[in-house]
C-alpha cells in the first residue's frame, strides 16, 4: 500500500495532466471559433444584401403598379402603402436592412422633364410622358442638387466618380417631383456589385418606364390611361391572337 504522501503527490499530477487538457480543449475551441467569425459575419451581411434588394425591388415595384392604375407617379409613401379601395401597391413601408441607425430609405424623384432629383449615380434622364407640369417651390422645400435641369442627349459625367464626389441626398419631400424609386443612405463598400454599384450609397431601386416599355412593346400613356399592353387590376386578360399554323 502506497503512502499518504505519495497517493497526494499522485492525484497532483493527475489534476495537472486534467488541467493542461482543458486548457488544450478551450485554446482549439477559441481558434476555431476566431477562424469562422469572419465568415458567419460575412455571411450574414450577404444575406442582409439579397434582402436589401428584395426590398428595393418592392418599392420600385409597386411605383410601377401606381402608375399603370392612376397614369401618374406617387408624391408619398402613403401613396403606396395606404390602401385604396381595396388595392394596396405595397405591403408595408420596408426598412433598409443595412441602414442600422433608423432603416430609413433615400427617396428618389422624378422632375417632369424626366430628370433624376436625388439619385447619386450619374445617368440620364428618363424619358417620360403624362406627367404634371412642374409647380413653383414653395419657400422651405428642398432644392434640386444642381444637375437636376440635365436635359436628356447632354454629356454625362463619367460612371466611375468616386462616391466622396457624390451630391449629398436630398432630404424633404420635393414639391412638384414624383417618387419613382428609393436608394440606400449607407456609406459602405458592398461585398456584391449591384447594377454597377459598389457602394450601398449607390444602391438605387427605381422603376424606369421605358425600359419597361421595351420589355413589353409599349409606352406610358397620359394620365388616366392604362399603359400599352399592360393588364389594369380588375381586368380580365384579352385573348392573345394566334399565329395561322
Amino acid at each position: 500500500m502506497k503512502p499518504p504522501a505519495a497517493i497526494r503527490a499522485s492525484r497532483r499530477v493527475q489534476s495537472g495532466y486534467s488541467l493542461l487538457l482543458i486548457m488544450f480543449f478551450v485554446t482549439a475551441l477559441l481558434i476555431a471559433a476566431a477562424a469562422a467569425a469572419p465568415n458567419l459575419l460575412t455571411q450574414g451581411r450577404r444575406e442582409r444584401e439579397e434582402e436589401m434588394v428584395w426590398r428595393g425591388r418592392q418599392y420600385a415595384r409597386a411605383v410601377k403598379l401606381y402608375y399603370r392604375k392612376n397614369g401618374r407617379f406617387p408624391q408619398s409613401m402613403e401613396d403606396l402603402v395606404k390602401p385604396k379601395g381595396d388595392v394596396r401597391f405595397l405591403r408595408k413601408e420596408y426598412r433598409d436592412p443595412m441602414n442600422r441607425e433608423d432603416g430609413s430609405w433615400r427617396l428618389i424623384y422624378v422632375g417632369p422633364n424626366g430628370q433624376l432629383i436625388g439619385s447619386m449615380k450619374p445617368q440620364a434622364a428618363i424619358q417620360l410622358t403624362g406627367l404634371q407640369p412642374q409647380q413653383p417651390r414653395p419657400p422651405g422645400a428642398a432644392a434640386p442638387p444642381p444637375d437636376a435641369g440635365r436635359q436628356p442627349g447632354e454629356q454625362q459625367p463619367s460612371s466611375t466618380t468616386p462616391v466622396s464626389a457624390t451630391p449629398p441626398a436630398v432630404e424633404g419631400q420635393i414639391f412638384g417631383a414624383n417618387i419613382i424609386g428609393v436608394g440606400s443612405k449607407v456609406r459602405r463598400t458592398s461585398l456584391r456589385i449591384y447594377d454597377g454599384a459598389s457602394n450601398y450609397i449607390e444602391w438605387e431601386f427605381i422603376w424606369d418606364p421605358t425600359k419597361d416599355a421595351i420589355a413589353v412593346g409599349a409606352v406610358p400613356q397620359q394620365p388616366g390611361q392604362p399603359a400599352t399592353g399592360t393588364v389594369t387590376p380588375g381586368m380580365p386578360t384579352p385573348p392573345q391572337p394566334r399565329t395561322p399554323q
